[in-house]
C-alpha cells in the first residue's frame, strides 16, 4: 500500500513550523489567526515567528489587561496577576474568584478559571486554569505521487494551561536597610505553570515559571514594574514563548495612565499604552478602559482595544465585578471577552 501523509489546504501564513506529523507541515487557520492575535505582540511577524512551542503560555487572560492591550506591567492587581505579573498578587484584598470566556471567530474558545486567597502576613495565594479549544483539523490524505487519497477522520486539537502563583508585599516582611524603598515599597511574586496541548494527536507538555517585581514610587499613584514569563523547558527544539515585559502606571484622580514595553524569544521589542477612566456612582463603580500597541519591527493586526466593567455590591459585602473587552483586527474577525468575578 502506497505511503500516505496528512496535508491542510489551510495552512497559517508562516506557521507551518508549528507541528509536523508524517513529515508534513499543518495547522489551521484559526490557530494562525490566534497566533497572529492573541500573542502579546498582537499580531507579529519579527523573530522566526510561530517558531516556539505551547502559544497558549502567552494567550492573554484577564479582561482588563485585554482592553489595556497588554500594558499590564505595573499595574496587575486582580487574580488575572497570575499570568501577567505574580507581584500584583500582593494587591487582592480579599478572596477573588473569576471566570473567563474569550472568542474569536465561530469555533475559537477559551475558558478561565481564577482564584486569589490573601493569606496572613501581606501575602495572596492564586490558582489558574485555562482551556483553549479550537477546531478539529480535517485530515486530507495524498499518496506517494501527491494525489489526492481521501479523507480521515478529525483530529481533535486543544491546549491548556495551569498556574499557581504567590505575591508578596515585602514591606510586611520587615525591613532591610541596605535595600531601602526597594524593599519597604516593593512587592514581589512568582508562578509555577504546566502547560500543555493536543495538536493532532501529537502530545506535549512542559512546565515554566514567572518572575515579577513592582515598586509603588513615593509619588502618589505611580508603580513601575517588570515580569519575565514563561521561561522553561523547550518543547522538541522549540522554546517556550519566554516575554520580558516593563512598564510603569499613573493614577490622576479618575483616570490610570499606563505604558510598557515588551520582548519576546519570537518578538521584536514593541511599545503598548493604556487609558482607564473611573465614575464611582453610589454603590456602583464604571470604568471605560482603551489600548494601543506599536511595533517597531512588524505590522500589527490589532494595534487598538477597548473595554468596560462594572463593580456593585449585590448582597452585604460582595463585590461583583463585570467586564468586557473587544479586540478588532485588520480582515479578521473581532476578539470578544467577558468574565464576571466576585469578590468575598
Amino acid at each position: 500500500m502506497s505511503e500516505r501523509r496528512l496535508i491542510t489546504d489551510r495552512i497559517g501564513p508562516f506557521l507551518s513550523s508549528i507541528c509536523r506529523i508524517h513529515h508534513s507541515s499543518f495547522i489551521t487557520h484559526h490557530l494562525a489567526v490566534l497566533a497572529v492575535l492573541l500573542l502579546p505582540g498582537g499580531a507579529f511577524a519579527g523573530r522566526s515567528a510561530g517558531s516556539t512551542a505551547l502559544i497558549i503560555g502567552r494567550l492573554p487572560v484577564g479582561v482588563r489587561p485585554i482592553a489595556l492591550s497588554g500594558a499590564y506591567a505595573a499595574v496587575a492587581g486582580e487574580p488575572s496577576a497570575v499570568y501577567w505579573n505574580p507581584a500584583g498578587l500582593a494587591r487582592v484584598d480579599r478572596t477573588r474568584v473569576a471566570v473567563q470566556h474569550t472568542e474569536q471567530g465561530e469555533q475559537v474558545r477559551m475558558e478561565n478559571i481564577l482564584y486569589a486567597q490573601p493569606v496572613p502576613g501581606g501575602g495572596t495565594v492564586a490558582g489558574a486554569i485555562s482551556y483553549l479549544n479550537m477546531p478539529p483539523i480535517k485530515q486530507t490524505l495524498e499518496d506517494e505521487a501527491g494525489n489526492y487519497a481521501g479523507t480521515g477522520p478529525d483530529l481533535p486539537s486543544y491546549e491548556f494551561k495551569g498556574a499557581a502563583g504567590f505575591g508578596q508585599d515585602l514591606r510586611k516582611l520587615g525591613t532591610i536597610p541596605f535595600l531601602g524603598p526597594l524593599w519597604n515599597r516593593g512587592l514581589a511574586g512568582a508562578s509555577l505553570n504546566v502547560l500543555g496541548e493536543s495538536i493532532a494527536g501529537e502530545r506535549s507538555y512542559s512546565v515554566s515559571v514567572d518572575a515579577g517585581y513592582i515598586f509603588e514610587a513615593p509619588v502618589d499613584g505611580l508603580s513601575m514594574g517588570v515580569v519575565a514569563r514563561q521561561i522553561g523547558v523547550p518543547v522538541r527544539n522549540r522554546l517556550l514563548p519566554m516575554t520580558g515585559q516593563a512598564g510603569f502606571g499613573q493614577e490622576l484622580g479618575p483616570w490610570l495612565m499606563t505604558a510598557d514595553f515588551l520582548t519576546a524569544a519570537d518578538d521584536a521589542l514593541r511599545g503598548r499604552a493604556g487609558l482607564e477612566w473611573r465614575y464611582d456612582g453610589t454603590g456602583y463603580r464604571f470604568i471605560m478602559r482603551g489600548g494601543l500597541q506599536h511595533s517597531f519591527s512588524s505590522e500589527v493586526l490589532a494595534p487598538y482595544s477597548g473595554g468596560l466593567s462594572v463593580e456593585f455590591t449585590p448582597v452585604g459585602a460582595v463585590q461583583m465585578l463585570v467586564e468586557y473587552a473587544f479586540v478588532p483586527v485588520a480582515g479578521l474577525q473581532a476578539m470578544h471577552a467577558a468574565s464576571v468575578e466576585i469578590g468575598l
